[in-house]
């Protein structure tokens, strides 16, 4: 097997790479987002893919994707998000990966959240949950959506400190087996729809992008926001002491 090689990018290509995948991801899911307003496109298969994983459920497979759709709740992953960047941070002594990362995730948790109340879609139905059943908005998935986003800024993270082309391909590899993975256990468990996972990957791409558009501009943005700080600090007048 040949070495891999260092793969140079300019600064001016990997922006327009990261504006790339916001305009890609953005336009994926309002396509999405569009077929289940108008109950059409993709949305036509949310029942269908619903009923056949529902008739295919087994005991081993029920306890493998549940035992995955725990490990991908927003509840869980944060903390480990949180301890990763933590360890990042102590590790490298460089506060960018931790920034950039907890950024995302954080970026993520709110984007979610708002789609769910504008949305507010109603989730498959009770009857076909496993227990426990969840009964807040479904779209977007967010165990899916969290994921999706981890496993690609971490692999873009991974990449920038290796930048190698079979980094670039196994963190691709990873981020795709590790996303159907969790997007599949939410479909099979009852608790989503196809288009809610689908719309959840579309976003975790249109947030990357905005990490890669970020993340040279990052040490500015750091200086802008100290300068600002610190301007604060001094503008602030003193109170003089009363004897």
């Amino acid at each position: 097997m040949p070495p891999a090689r260092d793969v140079v990018v300019p600064r001016t290509r990997r922006t327009a790479a990261g504006l790339a995948a916001i305009v890609v991801g953005l336009l994926a899911f309002a396509s999405v987002l569009d077929g289940v307003d108008e109950h059409g496109d993709l949305s036509v298969w949310d029942s269908p893919v619903l009923a056949w994983l529902l008739s295919h459920r087994s005991a081993p497979a029920t306890g493998v994707l549940k035992a995955v759709s725990f490990l991908a709740d927003p509840a869980v992953l944060a903390p480990f998000v949180i301890v990763l960047a933590l360890g990042i941070a102590w590790r490298t002594r460089r506060v960018r990966p931790a920034l950039l990362l907890g950024g995302a995730m954080a970026l993520t948790m709110v984007t979610s959240t708002g789609i769910k109340v504008l949305v507010g879609r109603a989730r498959p139905p009770l009857a076909d949950m496993m227990s426990p059943p969840e009964t807040s908005a479904g779209f977007p998935s967010g165990h899916t959506l969290g994921t999706a986003t981890f496993l690609l800024v971490a692999s873009y993270l991974l990449w920038t400190w290796r930048p190698t082309t079979r980094t670039a391909v196994v963190g691709l590899a990873v981020s795709a087996v590790g996303t159907i993975a969790v997007a599949v256990s939410r479909l099979y468990l009852g608790y989503h729809w196809l288009t809610d996972v689908t719309a959840s990957m579309a976003l975790a791409v249109a947030i990357l992008g905005v990490v890669i558009v970020v993340d040279p501009l990052l040490p500015t943005l750091v200086r802008w926001s100290t300068m600002v700080a610190v301007r604060r600090r001094n503008s602030v007048p003193s109170v003089p002491v009363v004897s």
